[in-house]
């Protein structure tokens, strides 16, 4: 097996850890006074005399409540339930834990389903928080909340990342509890919006500016769902499943148990149609398109191609101890078997007007397994006393067969030479991530100490097979290669700091802090070949290595804050000492050593310019080291026409960034209007240093590196630089009851390189055009459509006449339209545009799935639905790639046509009944 017993036993012990907390509880049950029956979702409130909250519960769904004791002996027991009398009860002194049985008289109401209702008004402004009423946005009756998220002013959401005025979500909480981690797409998309009070869009601050109340300018564009109050005591989920033609099929669900701060959601998924992730559309991925998220801990990177995935996913949270102690548990399986088939065009730019072209055919099959776990403990020790822990664990294996078929050409009709190879490589690794942040309050308001440590380990061990066969067209000749190569590699990270605050008046306030980090790293590499005459297996001692390496870094830093009604200001000055120490063991012995030491200075500044308008600036610098990889002066030879090795002669990157935003949104009109100006300039920028064999070429004396060939490594440069202008303007049309978002974009990116000893700088620069429109009518008809164009040019120093411009242009319309009872109709048109990428990836494609189906009266929970996906047969997977020496195209398998029947099941119930849709 692939992963460890050590692991399940670590999970088990986290999971069941959350429990040992809630000692201190009163225990009671509530029921009928008629039939005796549980009474599940009654409310249950403990108070003084005064009639002052203490402490405040829900029963589960056996008419049980647990409520943290309130500290007093003698208090008012209250509980309350839709439908019944409210039941009060005096209780002095009570001896053990339990409270005993509450019997509720009926009021004699009869009530088949409920739902509070939110004020009128559109939304509020209050401060950096924007906050929406869900009740002004109309959706279907069955939609989650990513589709309520997306009517909103400003929201883009496309292939599963989510923006909220050009800014990208990272997290989203419910109930300001984080749910599913850092998965803004699974969230959104396993909580129903029938269940949503409001949406808010913040800048959450980091952790540490939480617990101390200075702020540090971090901040995380985050979603926080308000769920109605009616509907924190219940349980709610979806089940679906699905069979097709050509055998495809899906099916999943996720089932939501919410008992007040007691919340469990389960989510389930097996599919052979490309959802990979539970933040994706029910029904799969057509476009097989690599280029979409897995930067988040709770979701797997997506791969190309053709893909059949069993997923689990677990989500708990609760509070302990009188709601001092809050805890959130994540937990993520991840099973994938992937085909991918993809076709590859590059064009390298060459000096002196030169070109050479590199076609690439690739099939690749790969089997992955995923385990992902996240807690995150939040513990208020007492009103001086915080801390919050944050622990990680992944596991990850992955096996795969590469067949590749390769030319170097100098034009279309003239071969260089060819590599055809197979490899098979399997890898197993591991990382454990911990982060724990302490705060402790002085007497003296806002003198504050807090200490922080972070730690990180990573273990892998990889082998790989490979057979190749090259052949070089000038000279007829033909040699092949047989490698086994084995690779294992650790690192250990660590940092710790502790931070100081004074308070300098009622305003403002000094920070000194003081932080240590080191990252340890160790490469093993074995390559051994197969002599093709005598079949004798050696050892191969030019891309045999082993490496060790230590990056340290001490920086100091000092900051100072302000903050007014309407103008807050952040800004430090740090001093950082690094040094890089490297050692060669094999081949031969090397150590190299390097010491860095740099300024960073830092600014934010937030000005609150009106009720509704705000402007933000951000300026900050940092640096960035090379990793071991990069370090290593070994040659690998993966692809045998495209070599790489490593430059020990690295220094850090250093790196300008400037964000500026403004913005002004008046949820009472539902108006938006945002700009932003983001710039980044790179000293020392780790690029490539490209070499093109002109002929059969030995690279360091003792690898073969045949004509045509490329062979890669990293250099520093400079001239690295990126600058980006988004506007967006959203407005209601009201004569259609609709909304509409138009935005703009422009980003030049110059990025530096060497090809054969000469600088090149390709310069791409971007210009888009979009529209989002999105009705607001009613629960029966519901349409979105965004469209969305960009003008690319790509221009080359060492060939400034080269013509790489070209156009993209995607358009997306959804329809939902329940035209007569429970019969609906449903659409999803996406038109594709690509011109001026050359013959064979031009393409103007029309891809058209569409619905037909019933709701099954009269709760309309059960759902059949009749699905056509790729109604004209036209879906292709087309990417261009631009870098600092090639621009590629890529061609990628994607699924076609196929027909599915669909069956529903939605589950809403809360405070005890069953609720239609």
């Amino acid at each position: 097996m692939p992963f460890r017993l050590p692991f399940f036993l670590l999970l088990a012990f986290v999971f069941t850890s959350f429990s040992l907390f809630g000692q201190q509880k009163y225990t009671g049950t509530i029921v009928d006074s008629d039939t005796k029956e549980p009474l599940f979702g009654a409310y249950v409130f403990l108070k003084d005399s005064e009639g002052e909250t203490l402490s405040s519960s829900y029963t589960d769904f056996d008419g049980v409540f647990q409520i943290n004791k309130p500290g007093k002996n003698s208090f008012l027991v209250e509980v309350s339930f839709i439908g019944y009398q409210t039941l009060q009860k005096n209780v002095n002194a009570p001896s053990g834990n339990d409270l005993g049985t509450f019997e509720l008289q009926s009021d004699g109401q009869e009530m088949e389903a409920f739902e509070l209702s939110a004020d009128a008004l559109t939304g509020e402004v209050r401060g950096d928080t924007v906050a929406f009423n869900a009740n002004a946005f109309k959706t279907r009756p069955q939609a989650d909340a990513d589709e309520l998220v997306r009517k909103m002013p400003g929201v883009v959401i496309q292939n599963g990342v989510i923006e909220v005025q050009g800014e990208e979500v990272k997290e989203v909480l419910v109930d300001g509890r984080p749910f599913f981690g850092d998965n803004p797409a699974a969230a959104l998309k396993n909580l129903p919006a029938q269940v949503v009070l409001k949406i808010e869009f913040l800048d959450q601050q980091s952790d540490e500016a939480r617990l101390t109340g200075f702020d540090d300018g971090e901040t995380t564009k985050t979603i926080n769902i308000i769920t109605k109050p009616g509907m924190r005591a219940g349980r709610f989920g979806k089940f679906y499943g699905g069979y097709g033609t050509d055998n495809n099929y899906i099916a999943g669900g996720n089932m939501n148990f919410f008992n007040g701060a007691r919340r469990l959601s389960i989510l389930g998924l097996t599919n052979n149609i490309n959802q990979q992730n539970f933040g994706e559309d029910d029904l799969g991925n057509l476009n097989s398109d690599d280029s979409r998220r897995g930067g988040n801990e709770l979701a797997v990177g997506e791969l190309p191609g053709i893909t059949t995935t069993n997923a689990v996913g677990v989500n708990f949270s609760d509070e302990y101890l009188g709601e001092k102690l809050k805890v959130t548990g994540n937990y993520l399986f991840n099973d994938r078997d992937n085909v991918l088939t993809r076709s590859s065009s590059r064009e390298y730019i060459l000096p002196n007007d030169s070109l050479q072209l590199y076609n690439e055919d690739r099939n690749n099959q790969t089997r992955t397994q995923s385990h992902r776990m996240s807690a995150r403990i939040d513990y208020e020790i007492d009103e001086r006393q915080a801390l919050i822990l944050r622990p990680r664990i992944g596991l990850d294996y992955r096996k795969s067969t590469t067949i590749r078929d390769a030319y170097n050409l100098f034009d279309a009709a003239t071969p260089i030479s060819q590599n055809q190879n197979t490899t098979v490589s399997e890898r197993q690794s591991m990382n454990f991530r911990n982060s724990l942040i302490y705060r402790y309050n002085f007497a003296k308001e806002g003198r504050t100490l807090s200490t922080y440590i972070y730690t990180s380990t990573y273990d892998s061990d990889s082998q790989s097979d490979l057979v190749a066969a090259n052949r070089n067209f000038q000279t007829a000749n033909v040699d092949s290669l047989i490698q086994f190569r084995n690779s294992l590699y650790s690192s250990l990270y660590y940092s710790t700091g502790v931070s100081y605050f004074e308070p300098l008046g009622e305003r403002s306030r000094l920070r000194i802090e003081y932080r240590l980090s080191n990252n340890a790293s160790d490469t093993d590499q074995t390559v051994e070949v197969q002599e093709p005459e005598t079949d004798i297996i050696r050892l191969d001692t030019a891309l045999t290595n082993r490496f060790e390496n230590q990056y340290m870094t001490q920086r100091g830093r000092i900051g100072y804050s302000y903050k007014s009604e309407k103008v807050s200001l952040y800004s430090t000055v740090s001093y950082e000492s690094a040094s890089i120490d490297s050692d060669r063991l094999f081949p031969g012995f090397e150590n190299t050593q390097r010491t860095f030491s740099n300024v960073l200075p830092r600014l934010v500044v937030n000005y609150q310019m009106g009720e509704y308008s705000s402007l933000r600036v951000d300026y900050n610098t940092d640096t960035d080291a090379p990793s071991i990889r990069q370090l290593q002066d070994v040659i690998s030879n993966s692809n045998p026409m495209q070599i790489s090795n490593g430059n020990p002669d690295l220094k850090q990157e250093y790196s300008h960034r400037l964000f500026t935003r403004f913005r002004k949104i008046n949820p009472e009109t539902n108006r938006s209007l945002m700009f932003f100006l983001y710039g980044n300039i790179r000293q020392d920028y780790i690029g490539n240093e490209t070499f093109i064999a002109p002929k059969d070429t030995l690279i360091q004396n003792e690898v073969l590196l045949n004509q045509g060939g490329q062979y890669t490594r990293p250099v520093n440069l400079n001239n690295y630089y990126v600058a980006r202008l988004y506007g967006s303007y959203g407005f209601p049309l009201k004569f259609m009851k609709s909304n509409l978002n138009i935005n703009s974009s422009f980003t030049v990116r110059n990025r530096p390189g060497i090809i054969n000893d000469q600088e090149n700088f390709n310069t791409n620069t971007t210009f888009s055009q979009g529209i989002n429109l999105s009705s607001n009518i009613n629960d029966r008809i519901d349409f979105n459509i965004s469209s969305r164009g960009s003008f690319n040019t790509v221009r080359s120093s060492l060939q400034e006449d080269l013509d790489n411009n070209f156009y993209t242009h995607r358009t997306r319309a959804d329809l939902f339209w329940n035209f007569v009872g429970g019969i609906f109709v449903g659409s999803s048109v996406n038109h594709q545009v690509y011109t001026g990428l050359g013959e064979g990836f031009d393409r103007s494609i029309f891809l058209v799935n569409l619905d037909l189906g019933y709701r099954i009266p009269p709760s309309n929970k059960t759902e059949i639905k009749l699905t056509v996906f790729d109604l004209m047969n036209q879906n292709v997977s087309i990417d261009r790639n631009v870098t600092d020496v090639f621009v590629e195209d890529v061609r990628t398998q994607v699924l076609r046509q196929f027909f599915m029947l669909t069956v529903t099941y939605n589950l809403r119930r809360f405070g005890g009944y069953d609720m239609a849709l």
